[in-house]
């Protein structure tokens, strides 16, 4: 038996050397993908790969409109798109609409100002509208004899505007009077007749001032001197608007420019106009702008939209757009206030609103639950119905939750409300007619909860207290506008 043990341990022994040497001359064998578990994990382990995944922008939300699209700006946590006589603002979180302002005339440039409580909109040949968006104050017209191009200064203090005569004018907002004028040298020297300004842009410093000519020509102005300190072209192929921009930090500026049959983005140093580099870009560009921070640069062109690594000229990110020039080309963008999200606008009337890798969302505005947002009345109602729909009863059940855990004790009053379609007296029953269908909901609700200290009422206001306009100036209805209208508001009283 010890023997038999023996030979048996001899044997392994003998094996086991021969796996340690046969192993030894092996490669190898590549590392498996690591599994991290820690005592507190209480979700099943993820694995954590070797090659990074690849994050590309994300589609937030997207709206189209009825009209094309001119211009588009944001400020805050509003973004503002303008279209034939009507200008839009959306909030930027979800892009639900929250104002409309009607023009006599056609939108054609859309700037915020500063402090984002002024929008200016160009209107050809009928110069600057300025609307305050703080109050109902009436908007006031700059610079008529179409001075449809506009830029508002860093400091809030100025706009400047321009458009077919070549010449910027500049004016303080404060009064509205016009504190300088600078024109167009070559103009002035009669060495080109075709004046038309396509753009405005200060510099960060408020002290220079680019302006953009549609026969090729950009002009970088010294404002306080009213010289020209540098003039740069860019091919008269290139027509869109807003083909210019200063980056953020004043140290550099970015032009589209055609070159030997391509199209460029050039970057350039603003004190001495050196070249920094090209960006070699899809066809022809519509549109450019820098991220609040500089880092990047966001192009519209005919054919996709593109964002670029401004330190090294590399491509970070292509769009996920289906595009079909010219109907719904990209032809105007800007970045948030927050530099991580980047809202499109194409020209079919879309406005995109698309978040970038590792950007936080945009918080939508805080509810204050004594004034809860009106219930929407596409969402709940059919067209010239007062029968809830049946997806309306899930909407229904968390309002009526919130408001519970809020005013255990209240009386509530749902106030319908329609669009201006239709004669006064139906509109006005069919208001009355949902508040009721609204009621009567939230009373059979309450009923089975046991709950017995709300009194509820209804009442109905037609389309006497519309929330915005929704006819434009030549009484074509406005569709956005309308549902925006239609609505049940929830008035309570503790």
């Amino acid at each position: 038996m010890i023997k038999f043990c023996r030979i048996t341990l001899i044997f392994l022994l003998v094996v086991a050397f021969a796996l340690a040497t046969g192993c030894a001359n092996e490669p190898e064998p590549a590392q498996e993908s690591v599994v991290v578990v820690t005592p507190e994990t209480t979700e099943v382990p993820v694995e954590t790969k070797d090659s990074e995944i690849e994050e590309k922008p994300e589609l937030v939300w997207s709206h189209k409109h009825e009209n094309n699209i001119h211009s588009v700006a944001a400020t805050g946590e509003t973004v503002a798109i303008g279209e034939y006589k009507v200008t839009y603002i959306h909030h930027l979180s979800d892009g639900s609409l929250m104002n409309v302002l009607i023009h006599e005339h056609a939108v054609e440039d859309t700037e915020f100002s500063a402090d984002g409580t002024v929008l200016g909109a160009g209107q050809g040949y009928y110069g600057v509208l300025l609307s305050e968006l703080t109050d109902n104050t009436e908007p006031q017209t700059v610079g008529s004899g179409h001075n449809s191009r506009l830029a508002f200064s860093p400091d809030g203090l100025y706009i400047a505007t321009g458009n077919r005569d070549g010449v910027v004018w500049i004016w303080e907002l404060g009064g509205l009077t016009q504190t300088d004028a600078l024109e167009n040298p070559d103009v002035a020297n009669k060495a080109v007749t075709n004046r038309w300004l396509l753009a405005i842009d200060y510099h960060p410093s408020g002290k220079l001032l680019a302006a953009t000519h549609i026969d090729g020509t950009i002009y970088i102005w010294d404002i306080e001197k009213k010289e020209v300190i540098r003039s740069l072209q860019y091919g008269a192929d290139v027509t869109a608007n807003n083909t210019f921009r200063f980056s953020p930090n004043g140290s550099e500026m970015a032009y589209a420019v055609m070159d030997s049959g391509e199209h460029l983005i050039r970057l350039l140093t603003v004190d001495d106009g050196e070249v920094i580099r090209d960006i070699v870009v899809p066809e022809r560009v519509m549109n450019l702008n820098f991220s609040p921070d500089g880092r990047l640069l966001a192009v519209a062109s005919r054919q996709a939209t593109t964002i670029w690594d401004v330190a090294s000229g590399e491509l970070i990110y292509t769009l996920n757009q289906t595009i079909t020039p010219p109907d719904n080309t990209p032809i105007a963008l800007t970045f948030t206030p927050d530099g991580g999200h980047l809202a499109v606008a194409r020209w079919d009337g879309t406005i995109e609103l698309w978040r970038l890798p590792g950007a936080e969302p945009i918080a939508p505005p805080p509810v204050d639950m004594r004034m809860p947002p009106p219930l929407p009345g596409d969402v709940l109602f059919d067209t010239g119905s007062a029968e809830l729909k049946q997806e309306a009863f899930v909407e229904l059940e968390v309002l009526a939750e919130e408001l519970y855990a809020n005013f255990t004790k209240a009386t509530i009053t749902f106030v319908g409300h329609t669009d201006s379609r239709g004669d006064a007296q139906s509109n006005l029953q069919l208001s009355m007619d949902r508040a009721q269908a609204i009621k009567d909901w939230f009373q059979s609700w309450a009923d089975k909860k046991g709950y017995s200290e709300w009194v509820l009422l209804v009442d109905g206001k037609g389309e006497t207290e519309l929330k915005v306009p929704d006819v434009d100036v030549e009484s074509n209805f406005l569709n956005d506008a309308g549902a925006l209208n239609r609505r049940v508001e929830i008035e309570i009283e503790p």
